[in-house]
C-alpha cells in the first residue's frame, strides 16, 4: 500500500483529488489532502506525520512557484516522491519538470498514471515507463507520450468525499461540486480548453459525458450526506447537450431535494426554449446560472476571443430566463489586450441591457499557453518574462487586481471594473460612474470601495445559500 498526500494553498474542495482520491483508494492506497491555510500546525511537520511516498500537487498556474517552494519543504522533510499535475503542467511540462523539487509531471489524466505510479512504487516497479508521466531519471527526463483519454466516465469511482471533509469547513460547506462530463466543445482564446485540445489530439474524443443515471445517483448520495445547499456544476460547457440537460433537470426537479440550488456556467446560445422550460420546472429562484459577456463588442468577443456569441444570441437567452422570472450573473472581463476605455464601458453599458440580478467584471489575466497571451506578447503589451513570474509578487495574477499590460487607458479601465457591478445595480449612476473612471487619481478610493462592495456581494450569497 502506497501512502498519498495532495497539498493545495485554496479553501476549495476540488473534483480531480477526489477523482484521484477514489480510484487509488479502489486500488488499495491510502491518501490525505493538506489545505496549508487550514493547517494550525504548518504543513511540513503533518506531511512528516504522515510520511507520504507520493506528494501529489494539483498544480494551478496561478500557484506554481507556491508549489514548487513548499513541494521542496515537504520533499526533504520526508524523502517523498514529487508529482506535479493538472493544467498548467499538462500545457507547459518543461518548466515544472525542470523545476527542482519536481521528480514526475502527470499530463493529462491522471486517476489511470497515478493509479499505476503508486502501484509501481508499492511493488518495485519500474515507474519510467508510464504513459503520461514525464519523469526524471538522473540528469535526463523519460517523457513518455499521452495515453488515451477516459472515454467512459462512468467507469470512475465517483469522487471521493471523505478527503476533503476531515477539514470542518468543508463539513459544514452546503456547496457541494460535481461534473456531468470533461471537455468543452468550444475553442475561445483566453481558455485551457483550447490548448488541451491540441495537446490531446489523438487521444480520443475530448468531450465527454456522463450518464444520466450515475448523475442522479451521485446526487441522491450527496443529498444523504446532508447539509446540501448547492449543487454546483463546474462543467465548462453545461448546456451542450440541451434536450439530454433538459431532462435531466427535469428529473432532478422530481428528486426529494427541498431547496437545494443549482449553479452553473451557461453559453447564452445553449439557452434554448426547451432548456429554459425546464429550469423554470427545477424553480426560478432555486437557479444561480452564470453566463460569459467576456465583452460587449462583439467583433472583439467573436474574431479575437474566438467565441462564436453574438449579441443577438445573449440578450435572446437573457430574454427568455427574464421572461420565466429566472435570475442569472454575468462574468465579464476589462482590460482585454488592445481594449480602449471607450470599449470597456460598452461592456458595461451592454450589461445594463441584459439585465442581471448580478454583474462580476474581472481584469484579464494572461495565463501561458492561451491564444490571448501570446497575442497580448505578440502585440507588445505584455513582457513574455513576466509568465515565468506568474503567481509571485512582481504578477500575482488577480482578477480583482492590476493588469500586467502596459496599454493605454489601462488604469481608466481598472478604474471602470472596481465599480462595474455597482453601476449594473444601479443603472442611473452610469453616467457619473463613466466621468469618473477616467480620473486615475481615483484609483486608491475606488479600489477601497471595491473591496467594501465585493464583501457584501459575498455575504449575501452566503447568507442566501447557506454556506
Amino acid at each position: 500500500m502506497a501512502r498519498i498526500l495532495f497539498i493545495q494553498r485554496t479553501r476549495e474542495d476540488w473534483l480531480g483529488p477526489m477523482y484521484l482520491s477514489a480510484t487509488l483508494k479502489e486500488g488499495g492506497h491510502r491518501c490525505d489532502i493538506l489545505v496549508e491555510p487550514l493547517e494550525r500546525d504548518g504543513m511540513v511537520r503533518r506531511a512528516t506525520e504522515y510520511r507520504p511516498d507520493i506528494l501529489a500537487v494539483s498544480c494551478l498556474t496561478t500557484e506554481l512557484h507556491w508549489a514548487v517552494r513548499t513541494a521542496a519543504e515537504i520533499r526533504r522533510a520526508t524523502g517523498a516522491l514529487v508529482v506535479f499535475g493538472g493544467t498548467h503542467p499538462t500545457l507547459a511540462p518543461e518548466s515544472c519538470i525542470a523545476a527542482e523539487p519536481v521528480d514526475v509531471v502527470c499530463r493529462g489524466e491522471g486517476e489511470g498514471p497515478l493509479l499505476e505510479l503508486a502501484n509501481a512504487l508499492d511493488g518495485g516497479g519500474e515507474i519510467e515507463r508510464i504513459p503520461n508521466l514525464w519523469v526524471k531519471r538522473g540528469a535526463e527526463v523519460v517523457r513518455n507520450p499521452l495515453r488515451p483519454l477516459v472515454r467512459d466516465l462512468d467507469e470512475l469511482p465517483l469522487p471521493d468525499r471523505d478527503l476533503y471533509e476531515k477539514y470542518e469547513l468543508f463539513r459544514h460547506r452546503g456547496k457541494k461540486c460535481l461534473a456531468l462530463g470533461r471537455g468543452c466543445p468550444f475553442s475561445c482564446a483566453h481558455c485551457h480548453n483550447s490548448a488541451k485540445m491540441t495537446v490531446f489530439g489523438g487521444t480520443g474524443p475530448y468531450v465527454r459525458w456522463r450518464h444520466e443515471g450515475r448523475v442522479l445517483d451521485e446526487i441522491e448520495r450527496l443529498a444523504a450526506r446532508g447539509n446540501l445547499k448547492v449543487l454546483h456544476f463546474i462543467d465548462d460547457s453545461f448546456g451542450a447537450r440541451g434536450s439530454w440537460l433538459a431532462r435531466l433537470v427535469e428529473r432532478m426537479a422530481r428528486m426529494p431535494l427541498g431547496d437545494v440550488a443549482l449553479q452553473a456556467n451557461m453559453r447564452a446560445d445553449l439557452v434554448s426554449e426547451e432548456l429554459a422550460d425546464a429550469f423554470a420546472t427545477f424553480g426560478p429562484s432555486r437557479l444561480r446560472l452564470r453566463i460569459a459577456v467576456e465583452t460587449g463588442d462583439e467583433a472583439y468577443r467573436t474574431r479575437i476571443l474566438k467565441k462564436k456569441l453574438s449579441d443577438a444570441e445573449l440578450l435572446t437567452a437573457a430574454e427568455r430566463l427574464h421572461r420565466r422570472g429566472i435570475g442569472f450573473v454575468t462574468y465579464n472581463m476589462l482590460g482585454l489586450p488592445g481594449e480602449r476605455y471607450e470599449q470597456a464601458l460598452e461592456t458595461l453599458r451592454f450589461n445594463l441591457r441584459l439585465k442581471p440580478e448580478m454583474a462580476l467584471a474581472f481584469i484579464f489575466q494572461p495565463l501561458p499557453g492561451t491564444e490571448l497571451a501570446e497575442l497580448a506578447v505578440e502585440k507588445g503589451f505584455l513582457d513574455p518574462r513576466l509568465l515565468e513570474r506568474i503567481g509571485t509578487d512582481e504578477f500575482p495574477a488577480s482578477f480583482q487586481g492590476e493588469s500586467p499590460l502596459v496599454q493605454p487607458e489601462i488604469r481608466k479601465v481598472e478604474n471602470l471594473q472596481r465599480v462595474f457591478g455597482f453601476v449594473v445595480e444601479h443603472p442611473a449612476l452610469f453616467p457619473v460612474a463613466a466621468r469618473m473612471c477616467r480620473l486615475e487619481w481615483l484609483a486608491p478610493a475606488l479600489r477601497a470601495f471595491f473591496r467594501l462592495h465585493l464583501r457584501w456581494i459575498l455575504r449575501r450569497r452566503r447568507v442566501r445559500d447557506e454556506f
